[in-house]
């Protein structure tokens, strides 16, 4: 029979061993997230060279909330930092946003996987000045990070009931 004190020793041995473990996915996931922040932020700003410069060459992009007769029942499918680059570029050729206006209620980080939970504001141009129109929906992000850049952009939009309309264009001063 082991006495308390032996039974303590081994959890504390336990948990000495554990540590350097737990401390070292502490700083791996922190610096995730860091580099994850910064992507997403170039990504709601349509920044594409610097968000480029985050991506790994072989990049996997999915949305496979964006289902259409083009994409089929998958959805979106991307792989590669060109295509990545190209697709983006031909969306904003095609649709001209000013912003993607991310906001996130929540952000976690697990395993080096940052969760963006929130919304997609997107803002675009009107041909009538003074106004813009906004598309805003729920939205989940999923960045993997390894290595500090990106390996894998995964979108889950709510596309089946946006909010949507005209508002007011922001004028500064």
């Amino acid at each position: 029979m082991m006495k308390k004190s032996g039974i303590a020793g081994l959890a504390c041995a336990a948990a000495l061993l554990l540590a350097p473990s737990a401390l070292t996915q502490g700083d791996a996931n922190s610096a995730a997230e860091a580099v994850a922040r910064t992507y997403m932020a170039h990504y709601s700003d349509l920044e594409l060279d610097a968000m480029a410069a985050m991506l790994s060459e072989d990049v996997a992009f999915r949305d496979p909330t964006a289902e259409t007769e083009e994409f089929g029942f998958s959805g979106l499918s991307n792989d590669g930092r060109d295509a990545l680059m190209g697709l983006l570029r031909e969306f904003i050729d095609t649709y001209q946003p000013i912003e993607l206006g991310f906001e996130w209620d929540q952000v976690y980080t697990s395993n080096s996987r940052v969760v963006f939970i929130g919304h997609v504001n997107a803002l675009y141009p009107t041909q009538t000045e003074g106004q813009r129109f906004r598309w805003r929906s729920q939205q989940v992000s999923v960045i993997t990070v390894q290595n500090g850049v990106v390996i894998r952009h995964e979108d889950f939009a709510n596309y089946a009931t946006p909010e949507q309309g005209l508002v007011p264009a922001v004028t500064e001063h």
